[in-house]
């Protein structure tokens, strides 16, 4: 049996959204159907909420695990594009940032990927699933007042869209990494892009984390590429 060590965020831990509003984890993960279906033995250090900066502490902690891993899944990004919204909404005239700046995570993904190198592991990137702007828009501004969203929006030069536009550049910088270094990468989000039916259904309420469907897609497509 393979033993693989999974880095990443929320969506490698298998979260999902559920009707009630309240994200827990899926039953059908993308790395339960692949452990499966592959037979690897896989140790998930998936954390709700991780960035780059958090896998790197992981790398750290879990040493060993990764040395004993013949292969190494890393997915980040998700949450290092992205802004403190309320913030945003209550002082749109002030600058911001990410949580992790593009060229910093470029560079710390580069380290991340030397560091499982190190160890003796084989780094794998995971790409991204794409976001949906309006659906996300909707939900992290749920709680806001019409003015607020309406900071928001004109923060964002007055449409949505910019927001996966934003997340398409960590998408982007994680194909130039694999590129880089030599790394091999799994493209999971041209599935989603080129999703002939209705894209929303591979998603949670939320527009960002990918349903029990979405879940489906993604691990088919590592498998795909596995074999």
């Amino acid at each position: 049996m393979t033993k693989v060590t999974a880095l990443g965020d929320s969506l490698t831990k298998g979260v999902v959204l559920t009707e009630a509003n309240k994200y827990s984890l899926t039953e059908h993960s993308y790395l339960d159907i692949v452990s499966r279906e592959l037979d690897l033995q896989v140790s998930n250090y998936g954390r709700f909420g991780s960035t780059v900066d958090m896998g790197d502490a992981i790398v750290r902690c879990h040493s060993d695990e990764i040395a004993g891993s013949e292969y190494t899944f890393i997915e980040y990004g998700g949450n290092d594009c992205d802004f403190d919204w309320m913030k945003i909404a209550d002082s749109p005239m002030e600058e911001y940032t990410p949580k992790t700046t593009l060229e910093d995570f470029k560079k710390k993904f580069i380290r991340l990927i030397d560091k499982v190198r190190t160890l003796g592991s084989k780094p794998i990137i995971i790409s991204l699933p794409p976001i949906l702007s309006s659906q996300y828009f909707s939900f992290f501004s749920r709680s806001m007042t019409e003015e607020q969203k309406g900071n928001v929006i004109n923060w964002l030069g007055g449409s949505t869209d910019i927001i996966s536009r934003w997340h398409e550049s960590y998408n982007r910088a994680l194909f130039m990494v694999a590129k880089e270094t030599h790394t091999p990468i799994i493209d999971i989000t041209t599935p989603f892009d080129t999703y002939r039916g209705d894209i929303h259904s591979m998603y949670c309420a939320d527009g960002i984390h990918p349903n029990a469907q979405g879940h489906r897609m993604i691990a088919a497509t590592i498998i795909n590429s596995y074999l």
